[in-house]
């Protein structure tokens, strides 16, 4: 099939006995309702109307093949906006549509004042949001997928320090997630070197994979905790300069669960204390800091 043969399939006809004329008339409704003036009755009618000229409503109904009833609730629509005109009798007036550059013009119009207000709304709300003072709020977090989102918001929102105290599915399910984390602490050291990251974990030395991300995290100047064998917390924390978020263990089949916790925006530094002397007493009391040190035959060693 050759691209003419294609374009006159794909051309749904709207028949004209004078002219022959051909339009894509399902993509006009669409276009005049996506407009906004326009349902879909109205767009078959004004089109029908543009078509055959003056006319009453039955043959309205006929030749735009909507229901009389319907009709009747568009033509008295469409009168109201300046889009048909009625004829003025007082016993059945007949109808003809308005020609399109003048309701489009109207339309134009009124889109462009849409426009001016919209761009002077903003600017004015935009204003007022940063004028106001906007209070630290503190939040319930429910769900492993909204506390994931969150963790890494808070990563990613951190500036000048973001302490975690990881909990514990990330060190005993699979290595995929400590891929992902040590993914996204890595790129946030790369993007600002002076951030103070301190992490804590629970280590098993039996996992080699384990091991080597870790290894690199060190690298990345990100400083490493591994909970003493004995000494795990059955929550979880991130606390950066101006948020924090504390997760509780909430399961514990097949694999340690985490699905409560709760969240401070917008928080200042009085606020924070607090949790900043918990990842202090956790990394010095509970944990030994990890050192990846140069074996003689060159191969690295945790000590």
């Amino acid at each position: 099939m050759n691209s003419e043969e294609k374009n006159i399939e794909e051309t749904i006809l709207f028949n004209n006995s004078e002219d022959d004329l051909e339009y894509n008339i399902e993509g006009i409704y669409k276009k005049l309702q996506n407009i906004g003036s326009f349902t879909i009755n109205d767009s078959k009618i004004y089109v029908t109307l543009l078509k055959i000229g003056l006319s009453n409503p039955a043959v309205i109904s006929e030749k735009s093949k909507v229901d009389r009833a319907r009709v009747y609730d568009s033509l008295k629509r469409l009168v109201k906006r300046g889009i048909v005109e009625e004829e003025p009798v007082k016993r059945a007036p007949r109808y003809r549509a308005i020609p399109p550059d003048v309701v489009f013009s109207t339309i134009r119009r009124k889109l462009d004042n849409q426009i001016e207000l919209a761009t002077s709304l903003e600017n004015q709300l935009a204003q007022i949001k940063t004028e106001s003072i906007e209070q630290n709020s503190i939040w319930s977090i429910q769900g492993n997928n909204k506390i994931n989102k969150k963790f890494y918001e808070i990563v990613n929102n951190a500036k000048e320090f973001c302490f975690i105290i990881l909990t514990l599915d990330y060190c005993v399910s699979s290595i995929n997630e400590l891929e992902i984390l040590e993914s996204v602490l890595f790129e946030k050291q790369q993007s600002n070197p002076l951030l103070n990251i301190k992490i804590a974990l629970k280590i098993f030395p039996e996992k080699d994979d384990q091991k080597i991300i870790l290894n690199r995290l060190f690298h990345s100047n990100i400083e490493i905790f591994r909970w003493n064998p004995s000494s795990v917390l059955p929550f979880g924390l991130i606390l950066t300069e101006s948020e924090f978020m504390q997760t509780f263990m909430s399961g514990t089949v097949p694999k340690p669960t985490y699905e409560f916790g709760i969240l401070m925006e917008k928080a200042n530094s009085e606020q924070l204390k607090g949790f900043k002397h918990l990842c202090s007493w956790v990394y010095r009391q509970l944990c030994k800091q990890l050192v990846f040190t140069k074996k003689k035959n060159g191969s690295e060693n945790e000590n």
